[in-house]
């Protein structure tokens, strides 16, 4: 879904036509709070899973390793989630990917996403607030709800389905898109399970079907 969103279709453009080869990506997931159910692996699973698919996307490049650490927990937290976490991602052409994954983060929905290239550096804009100046403080609001940051990319994404079906086609991501997805997110949870460690992310061949 995220490939539809105008943020980052934006920031694909500057990255493929002004910033030059990437070299970095430093990105942050935040949730204000979730549920007693939702459990450590899920931040990958559920969360981080977005910001696979759509690096991958943003970078064209595949992913080689995958690496978590763990700051100490916040207090909004669980026995069963340790939150905050950070996945490092590498791949294929040398991009060092690093992304913080916090759940309990209390203040609001933010999804931050900066790539460091060889001629400078692209920002995901945040969504449209108005600015205000009061009682002393310049301020705008964030959003605390995963649906409105996003809900205009999955109508988009769903016109685009249809108007391919409509021509008898298909478009957007493929199964193969879905199968690296998980097989990236499958390391990262062993990534979890092995604290520092380095997951090698093994790809099998791309079937001619996708080529």
């Amino acid at each position: 879904m995220r490939r539809y969103d105008a943020g980052y279709l934006a920031l694909k453009q500057a990255v493929q036509n002004e910033t030059g080869a990437p070299i970095m990506i430093h990105a942050a997931h935040r949730n204000p709070a979730v549920p007693d159910t939702y459990v450590t692996p899920m931040a990958i699973h559920d969360t981080l899973i977005h910001e696979i698919d759509v690096f991958r996307w943003l970078l064209d490049d595949e992913y080689l390793s995958a690496r978590v650490t763990f700051p100490r927990s916040c207090a909004r937290t669980h026995v069963r989630l340790r939150d905050p976490q950070i996945v490092t991602l590498v791949t294929a052409r040398g991009v060092v990917i690093t992304t913080e994954i916090f759940v309990n983060c209390h203040y609001g929905y933010d999804i931050q996403c900066e790539v460091v290239g060889e001629d400078g550096v692209a920002r995901l804009p945040d969504p449209m607030a108005v600015r205000m100046r009061l009682g002393g403080r310049q301020q705008s609001a964030i959003l605390t709800d995963w649906k409105d940051r996003f809900v205009a990319s999955y109508d988009v994404e769903l016109q685009d389905f249809l108007t391919a079906a409509a021509a008898g086609t298909v478009s957007g991501p493929t199964s193969w898109d879905g199968y690296m997805a998980a097989i990236t997110s499958d390391a990262c949870v062993a990534a979890q399970e092995d604290e520092g460690a380095l997951i090698a992310i093994t790809r099998p061949a791309r079937p001619a079907l996708y080529a």
